[in-house]
């Protein structure tokens, strides 16, 4: 029998609630935060990554979609990772649901920013 990976953060070990949805009004998604700032977003079909990916960031930057746009790739981490919603786990299978995490390397200080 195939040994279970609970859901856990890449970037701080800590254990993480099943994906919830998630709705900012420009963006709906399913997803959630993790104490240490990352996020992570759902993607049920596997199929999808890229417009996951941008809702993570965009989750990320609190709904900012410009924000989100503007990041470079030495802005952020990102992992993905094969999720079986059923049991909350990490898993092996390629036939399965996606998950995208994504930590900011500078918190956002403000509205309309520049870090």
């Amino acid at each position: 029998m195939a040994r279970v990976n609970p859901l856990q953060c890449p970037f701080c070990d800590n254990y993480l609630r099943a994906p919830l949805d998630i709705d900012f009004g420009k963006i709906e998604l399913t997803g959630g935060i993790c104490a240490c700032s990352a996020v992570y977003v759902l993607d049920r079909t596997g199929h999808n990554l890229g417009a996951i990916f941008m809702d993570a960031l965009t989750f990320a930057c609190k709904g900012e979609i410009d924000k989100a746009l503007s990041l470079n790739p030495e802005d952020y981490e990102s992992v993905d990772y094969n999720y079986d919603p059923h049991s909350n786990s990490l898993c092996r299978t390629g036939k399965s649901c996606k998950l995208v995490f994504v930590r900011l390397k500078k918190p956002l200080t403000g509205k309309n920013n520049k870090n």
